[in-house]
């Protein structure tokens, strides 16, 4: 009777303790990329990314200037944008260490609503053709040059034009407190030798991260889910 009793404690006592081992090792395992995750990215190295984000500015506590979405590329997941080179791919590790601070990605991963993913294979497959496509430094969407969010854009709306799964709405390059268009934007298109296309359709990766179509599951700075 005294030896049963003392076996139930025992193996009651190794269960807890495998228990919380299980428990630990679950919390501690890293975040795993999916193929179809919408990364959004706060880039704050370059004046552009200033004068993108005060006129882009949400609630958010970040500010970001860059989106991507990472694809599959054989065995490998990897991270196809738009960056000032073109369209290409990228290592989840060059862009995850382009703005580390303390060590940490300023990064938050965004994953579609169940209903609208049906169209994520069809959308990466045309994403992948427009490889080596070059980058749209006059943010006009259409004309077969490619910004980060257009890029997203174009891969959903070419799969299913109807879906609206991120919404264009009038851009603008004018400081929300005075209604002026900054000075970098209009020096910026000067040096382009372009009009500025205020209030012509666009979007941007802010406006995305808080589109209803998209939620934010993971935040890589924080090292926690949302």
């Amino acid at each position: 009777m005294c030896l049963t009793r003392m076996a139930y404690f025992f193996i009651k006592k190794i269960l807890i303790i495998l228990l919380g081992c299980c428990l630990l090792s679950c919390e501690s395992q890293p975040f795993q990329l999916e193929e179809g995750h919408i990364l959004f990215q706060d880039l704050d190295k370059d004046a552009i990314n200033g004068a993108i984000e005060q006129v882009t500015k949400t609630d958010l506590e970040y500010n970001f200037t860059h989106v991507a979405i990472v694809v599959r590329d054989n065995d490998e997941l990897k991270i196809l944008e738009a960056v000032t080179k073109g369209v290409q791919m990228t290592t989840v590790k060059e862009f995850l260490d382009r703005n580390r601070i303390n060590g940490k990605p300023k990064v938050v991963v965004g994953v579609l609503k169940p209903e609208l993913r049906t169209g994520t294979k069809a959308a990466i497959a045309h994403g992948k053709t427009l490889i080596g496509s070059p980058y749209d430094p006059i943010y006009k969407i259409g004309d077969n040059a490619y910004y980060c969010s257009e890029l997203l854009y174009e891969m959903y709306h070419h799969v299913n034009p109807n879906a609206e799964i991120f919404q264009l709405n009038p851009m603008t390059f004018k400081n929300p407190k005075t209604n002026k268009t900054l000075p970098f934007w209009e020096a910026y298109y000067k040096k382009l030798n372009h009009k500025i296309p205020e209030g012509e359709l666009g979007l941007n990766p802010n406006g995305m991260s808080v589109s209803p179509n998209i939620t934010l599951i993971y935040d890589y700075f924080l090292e926690k889910a949302l």
